[in-house]
């Protein structure tokens, strides 16, 4: 998943221009593909054309017909269409996003972290949770 740091990014576009697929910008701030887990657009694609590759929502080209139900579908605004659907592969066949790589201050990578330790600790919070609750019963 890639995450921008809004108050971290400076607007100068190094991620965009080292695009392979020229990612979507949005009043100067990066939108990416969440690459979500229940990828909606996948669902919406109806020619099979976004497949998820190593863990990462990727748009097929060769299948795509560029109706645009997977821009639609997606609550990022993270697909255009501009004769195919166009959208952040995450460079799936690399180790690492290319915008990571390039971002002078770390916006990309820097809030992935976070978000990913936040969200453990809420799940341990919950876990805890649960088994005060299943005792109670």
């Amino acid at each position: 998943m890639v995450v921008v740091n809004v108050g971290s990014c400076v607007g100068c576009r190094r991620c965009e221009r080292s695009c392979p697929i020229n990612g979507i910008i949005f009043e100067n701030l990066p939108i990416k593909c969440m690459h979500c887990d229940k990828n909606p657009c996948l669902y919406a694609c109806p020619e099979n054309a976004i497949e998820r590759i190593n863990n990462k929502v990727v748009v097929i080209e060769e299948k795509c017909i560029g109706c645009g139900l997977c821009a639609l579908a997606c609550p990022f605004g993270a697909i255009r269409i501009d004769g195919v659907a166009l959208k952040c592969n995450g460079c799936y066949k690399r180790d690492v996003e290319v915008c990571k790589e390039v971002c002078p201050t770390g916006a990309i990578d820097h809030l992935e972290d976070l978000l990913c330790s936040k969200l453990e600790n809420t799940l341990n919070k919950f876990s805890k949770l649960h088994a005060l609750y299943a005792k109670m019963r």
